[in-house]
């Protein structure tokens, strides 16, 4: 009998050591398919002056994917430091959940501030971050010497420059370099020895270590143009500037050797462009000539390539000229401008067929998450409909569908 009891003891002892078994095996299956970590990247480099990209995002893990992406900021509104809030949504894996929430640690954001991580239902994560776009710094147009003081040196201001690197040169040697947030700096002190002839080069720069982080300097400009020789009776310069035609600009005009002034015509001084009206004035602000519109800025230099004059960007090509239509200015790099000249985002109709553009203007081709709905655009950035792509039915109108 003793014997019986030893062997009933030892079954019951298996079976709850299995019972056990099993039921911990099931727990630690129904805790391995909820997400408990993600990582998401926030990629930035420093494009062409003056120009703010797009970061690159991306979620590297197991068990999701990377879904929809919102920025609640307008990009025209951007501007370098200054945080965009992103909505990033990541997308569970069949058979995957997500938690309720993730704290920071378990949320890994790099490239942008971490705000916070919250299921919109099992299987959608919703991370939100600030971001701070980023901006190579332009150059300044202008950089010569005050009209009332020949040792003072002033320039262009650059957009968004939080300061500036001052060099100054005598008879091409360093004399003084040194850091300035204005557009303008007193050189007096430091050009001390008559007949020296001094001239500066003027670059925009970040000033403090976080500046850094947002901002890579512009290039040197140098006021060559217009140097400064200092002699004993302290003579003090004033810029001329001639076509080579026998003229030069007087105040706000263009004179000839005769006297007559220049009118309707465009003048090359200093390899910039001005142009003078039916009064002879110089002309500033937008333009109409020869059926072309021309953007001058306040000193009256014909620009070129990408302006923002606070509602929105345009392109103007390499002769002034304000473009519209499509627009290529780099081989990977297509445009779309209305007939106003201003770039266009997100879905635009064109000659009956959909492109859509990028936050940053350029033209998407390959798969599309738009509004929760997948589209695929072409090679040549035009809507596919009524086709099989990858698996996928694209019906009329774009929305695909798995096969």
């Amino acid at each position: 009998m003793a014997g019986v009891k030893k062997i009933l003891v030892c079954v019951l002892t298996v079976m709850a050591v299995f019972w056990y078994t099993e039921a911990d095996f099931q727990s630690f299956a129904a805790e391995s398919s909820v997400i408990e970590k993600v990582t998401v990247k926030i990629d930035t480099d420093f494009g062409a002056p003056e120009e703010i990209p797009d970061p690159v995002i991306t979620a590297d893990g197991n068990g999701y994917s990377l879904g929809d992406v919102q920025f609640k900021t307008d990009y025209d509104k951007w501007e370098p430091g200054k945080k965009v809030r992103v909505d990033i949504n990541l997308f569970a894996d069949e058979g995957k959940f997500f938690p309720t929430s993730l704290n920071r640690s378990e949320c890994k954001v790099t490239g942008a501030d971490f705000v916070s991580a919250k299921a919109l239902d099992d299987t959608t994560l919703q991370v939100k971050v600030d971001y701070r776009p980023v901006m190579t710094l332009g150059d300044t147009a202008e950089a010569g010497w005050s009209s009332t003081s020949s040792r003072k040196a002033v320039w262009k201001k650059v957009d968004f420059a939080p300061g500036y690197t001052v060099t100054l040169y005598g008879d091409d040697k360093v004399v003084k370099r040194l850091n300035v947030e204005t557009s303008s700096v007193d050189l007096s002190s430091y050009m001390t020895k008559d007949d020296v002839t001094y001239y500066y080069e003027v670059k925009a720069v970040p000033l403090t270590s976080d500046e850094k982080k947002y901002f890579k300097e512009g290039n040197y400009v140098t006021s060559r143009d217009t140097e400064v020789e200092l002699d004993t009776e302290e003579k003090q310069y004033v810029s001329r500037y001639s076509a080579g035609d026998g003229g030069e600009v007087k105040g706000s005009n263009y004179v000839y050797g005769d006297g007559q002034l220049a009118r309707n015509s465009w003048k090359k001084l200093s390899d910039k462009w001005y142009y003078f009206d039916q009064n002879g004035n110089m002309a500033k602000g937008w333009i109409f000539v020869n059926g072309y519109w021309y953007y001058m800025n306040e000193n009256g230099v014909m620009q070129t390539g990408w302006i923002n004059l606070g509602d929105g960007w345009r392109y103007l090509g390499e002769d002034g000229s304000l473009r519209t239509g499509w627009l290529n200015p780099s081989p990977d790099k297509w445009y779309y401008l209305n007939a106003y000249g201003f770039m266009q985002t997100q879905w635009v109709l064109v000659d009956g067929k959909w492109y859509f553009m990028e936050a940053d203007g350029s033209m998407k081709t390959g798969w599309l998450n738009w509004n929760n709905c997948w589209y695929y655009l072409n090679a040549d950035g035009s809507m596919a409909e009524n086709t099989i792509v990858d698996g996928w039915y694209i019906a009329p109108g774009g929305i695909a569908t798995k096969l």
